[in-house]
């Protein structure tokens, strides 16, 4: 298995040229990983999981994807992510978990949360307070990771878009129907969409993570053509709130 820096196959272009103007490649200490055998006979106590095939799993995304590091542009960071992947150690399951972890990344801010690799592949949050949260799927895979990264850089060059009157989330979310999704970045509480010159990103898992919190929206145009249609959108979106209300 290659390294997602010297094979990037199966991400798009965009999320290529994000990597390769972006991130770089760190040695990874895995002396703290479990041996074969102790992750083997770990993993079969855990209910429905195939100890193997989760085994191999995490033995290729570490290949692929151990090291990767890249300063984020990400709401959920806003800082040098790491991914180290490190299997769990038996000391680090509840008597409640069921499902293989992996520890998937470091960062250098010191965020209450914690971000896993399942082994199904999915990429998980958890806030790590006090009291017990739930363990929040966020994307499908780690490419889909990569991908909406690499849409949150790219974006972070054009106009941001709002209006003085704009519509509150629910008739967004509705209205955007009318768009195109960017199914590559899409997770299961992160969804982009776009249409010609405009992207429209809407965000629900800080929301989830952190009970309490509020879902949030956000809108970048391309050039001026590219926000004004922005700009149309967003009024059309208004003008449904209505019917939601109705």
């Amino acid at each position: 298995m290659l390294h997602v820096l010297d094979d990037s196959s199966g991400l798009s272009p965009r999320a290529v040229r994000f990597l390769r103007l972006a991130a770089e490649r760190t040695s990874v200490d895995l002396s703290s990983w479990p041996t074969t055998d102790e992750l083997g006979s770990l993993l079969s106590r855990l209910p429905d999981v195939d100890a193997q095939e989760t085994l191999t799993l995490f033995r290729r995304a570490a290949d692929r994807y151990g090291g990767l590091r890249y300063r984020s542009r990400a709401w959920s960071f806003e800082e040098t992510v790491t991914f180290v992947l490190c299997p769990w150690a038996a000391a680090d399951y509840g008597l409640e978990d069921q499902d293989a972890m992996a520890d998937l990344i470091e960062h250098d801010v010191a965020h209450p949360y914690e971000v896993w690799l399942r082994g199904d592949g999915s990429v998980v949050y958890c806030f790590t307070g006090p009291h017990s949260a739930p363990i929040v799927p966020v994307f499908p895979g780690i490419d889909a990771m990569l991908e909406a990264e690499a849409l949150y850089q790219e974006c972070a060059t054009w106009i941001s878009v709002s209006i003085d009157d704009a519509p509150g989330l629910a008739a967004v979310e509705a209205h955007a129907v009318h768009l195109t999704p960017i199914l590559e970045a899409c997770g299961y509480t992160e969804r982009w969409w776009e249409q010609v010159g405009f992207r429209l990103h809407i965000w629900k898992t800080f929301a989830t993570v952190f009970p309490g919190s509020n879902a949030r929206w956000a809108m970048w145009a391309r050039n001026r053509s590219g926000e004004l249609a922005a700009r149309s959108f967003l009024t059309q979106a208004r003008a449904q709130l209505p019917r939601l209300v109705m």
